[in-house]
């Protein structure tokens, strides 16, 4: 199962979804485009307003600055991932810290 730690500034992925194989899992494959498009539109505009490290094994996504724009992304991303979670209840599992 797919771990998804939510903190107030903070996202953690890590786990496999187990939907299939890899190669051929949709449910990580719908994550890895959702969190990749959400990285790739907050560094586009402001690359200092965040960071994120990816040691194979868990991505942590940190809001460092707070700016308008970004946290509407991060909180798109947050949002995102809360629908596919609705969609595989047993393939993810979003913890929320609020």
């Amino acid at each position: 199962m797919m771990k998804i730690k939510v903190l107030k500034d903070t996202v953690i992925i890590s786990g496999h979804a187990n939907f299939a194989n890899y190669g051929k899992d949709i449910v990580c494959a719908s994550t890895s485009a959702i969190v990749t498009t959400s990285i790739n539109d907050m560094y586009a505009v402001d690359k200092d307003s965040f960071i994120y490290t990816d040691d194979g094994n868990e991505l942590i996504i940190k809001i460092i600055k707070k700016d308008a724009l970004i946290l509407k992304l991060f909180n798109n991303l947050i949002e995102l991932l809360n629908n596919l979670e609705k969609d595989y209840p047993k393939n993810i599992k979003i913890e929320s810290e609020e």
